[in-house]
């Protein structure tokens, strides 16, 4: 489906309304309006049409041509692409080369040729309102046919003069189809940086730190691996006192869960696996200090907002839920100095970019 945005509604009448009183105002002597062509396929967008088919596509619908590279008016479209989603922009130029109107045409239908079609009506409306209401101009295929059945009409014997011919049926016009072999979905990685401020993964509330790496090789799923450290943080009860912190690594299962021109939201799942850091303050433990392993299912969930095609911020939250608690003591004292909550989380702040 095509989804037409007006970006400046007044700007693309007013081209409209010039076009119609260029109509109104007939001079015998006066030929066409003529118009330039500026195609511009941004990175992405590579495999869309050249702008030598856009432009035979408008005149067919026209039936005349229509432009020329050194008319003084001008068309500059430019076509991007973002993910599966493909968008032109058109804009009308006057003499002086400003803009007099801007209109914005968005497809997310497989390949590029619907949004050319659609854009091509788009400009064959400026020059000519009437334009979607005339059937459009027959193909060259049609052409090339006609002196066919004028030669077997030729060389046929004649008819028996009691009989009448029965009469020739013109062949039907083709219509012209601007269609592309829909392209493999490209495969989209984004690495980023990440603060956090996490809560149960050590004593208290610490910061730490984390690297990000994903890989979506579908349209909504993909993978994502991460690496943190959560900073030593101080436990102290009764007569213990332990410092702990963490280092793990994380491999999660992905899912778009929502997707706009510029936000994404991502779900993931998966386990997270690393190791506990204890040092022993006082006074001896029970437990000897060194790593401890640690082990949790963790939920994720990230927005992250572009700011251009290959940067965004990005903001989220994770809840941990570890597989087996862990929980130090010291000699003398009943009750744990630290023991691993039954739920934990973080919250994290970071940027990143994608590629390609």
């Amino acid at each position: 489906m095509v989804r037409a945005r007006w970006a400046a509604s007044g700007c693309w009448a007013l081209a409209l309304c010039a076009s119609a009183s260029a109509k109104a105002q007939v001079v015998p002597a006066a030929p066409p309006p003529t118009y330039a062509l500026s195609w511009v396929r941004a990175e992405g967008a590579e495999e869309c049409p050249t702008g030598r088919a856009l432009a035979t596509e408008v005149e067919r619908r026209l039936g005349r041509a229509v432009f020329d590279a050194t008319a003084e008016r001008s068309f500059e479209v430019e076509v991007t692409r973002l993910g599966k989603r493909y968008r032109s922009d058109v804009y009308v130029r006057d003499v002086a080369g400003h803009t007099i109107g801007h209109r914005s045409l968005e497809s997310d239908e497989p390949g590029c040729s619907a949004l050319v079609n659609a854009t091509a009506l788009a400009i064959a409306l400026v020059i000519d309102p009437e334009a979607a209401a005339r059937e459009p101009a027959p193909s060259q295929s049609v052409a090339a046919f006609e002196p066919a059945v004028a030669e077997a009409k030729v060389e046929a014997p004649p008819a028996a003069p009691s009989a009448v011919p029965p009469p020739l049926s013109p062949p039907a016009p083709a219509r012209v189809e601007l269609r592309l072999p829909t392209p493999a979905p490209a495969t989209v990685v984004t690495a980023s940086a990440r603060a956090q401020i996490t809560g149960g993964l050590v004593a208290a509330t610490s910061p730490g730190l984390e690297l990000s790496f994903s890989a979506r090789p579908s349209e909504r799923w993909g993978v994502a691996v991460a690496g943190s450290y959560t900073l030593s943080q101080t436990a102290t009860r009764g007569i213990g006192s332990l410092e702990l912190s963490l280092t793990r690594v994380s491999a999660l299962a992905t899912f778009d869960a929502g997707r706009s021109e510029r936000v994404r939201v991502v779900l993931g799942a998966g386990p997270t696996v690393g190791a506990l850091h204890v040092a022993v303050r006082q006074p001896s433990p029970v437990t000897s200090p060194g790593d401890y392993w640690f082990a949790a299912g963790q939920l994720l969930a990230d927005v992250q907002l572009s700011i251009t095609k290959s940067f965004f911020v990005e903001l989220g939250a994770s809840g941990l839920v570890p597989f087996g608690r862990q929980t130090f003591a010291v000699r003398g004292q009943a009750e744990p100095v630290f023991s691993q909550p039954q739920v934990s989380g973080l919250g994290f702040f970071g940027v990143g970019a994608q590629f390609p």
